[in-house]
C-alpha cells in the first residue's frame, strides 16, 4: 500500500509542477501579448481558469494523503493513547465521506450535466473542468483509506509491542 502512495505521490507532484509551470508560462505569454504586442490573447484568460482549477483540487487531494491539511489541533494534539487513535480515524473517515457524497458523487452529477456545455474561448467540454471533482475525490479516498491502514497498523504494533 505504501508503494501506491509513493507512486501516486510522484505523478501528482508532477503534475501539479506541470500545470503551474504551463500556467506561469500562459500568464506570462498574456502579459506580453497585452502589453508588449497590445494584441490580447482570448484562450489565456480561460486556460488559466481551467489550468487552475485542476491545480487546486489535485494539491488538495496530495495535502490530504500527506494529512497537511488544515485541521484543529487544539484537543487532538492534547490526546494520547485510544482517543488520539480514535480522533484521527475519525478524521480519515469524514474525509472519506466528504470526497464521496460531495467530490465524487456531486462532481459526477456535475460533470454529466455540463458535457454538452461547450467552454467558449477553448473549445471544450465544460464538464472536462468539473471533472477535477470525483478525480481528486478519488484520489482523496485512495490516501484516507492507506491512512487509515498506515494509523490502525501503528496502534496495533505499538500495542503488541508494549507489555
Amino acid at each position: 500500500m505504501l508503494t501506491l502512495h509513493a507512486a501516486i505521490d510522484k505523478i501528482l507532484k508532477f503534475v501539479c509542477c506541470l500545470l503551474f509551470i504551463s500556467m506561469v508560462g500562459v500568464a506570462s505569454w498574456q502579459v506580453i501579448a497585452r502589453y508588449v504586442l497590445n494584441n490580447p490573447s482570448t484562450v489565456s484568460e480561460a486556460l488559466l481558469r481551467f489550468s487552475l482549477v485542476w491545480l487546486s483540487m489535485l494539491a488538495i487531494a496530495y495535502v490530504t494523503g500527506q494529512r497537511e491539511h488544515v485541521r484543529l489541533t487544539l484537543l487532538t494534539d492534547k490526546l494520547t493513547g485510544n482517543w488520539r487513535f480514535f480522533s484521527d480515524f475519525s478524521i480519515e473517515l469524514l474525509f472519506i465521506i466528504f470526497a464521496a457524497v460531495v467530490l465524487i458523487y456531486g462532481g459526477m452529477q456535475a460533470t454529466s450535466n455540463s458535457m454538452s456545455q461547450i467552454y467558449p474561448m477553448l473549445n471544450i467540454p465544460k464538464g472536462l473542468l468539473y471533472l477535477s471533482l470525483p478525480v481528486s475525490g478519488s484520489l482523496i479516498i485512495v490516501y484516507c483509506l492507506n491512512n487509515c491502514l498506515i494509523l490502525y497498523k501503528n496502534k496495533y504494533f505499538i500495542r503488541r509491542e508494549t507489555p
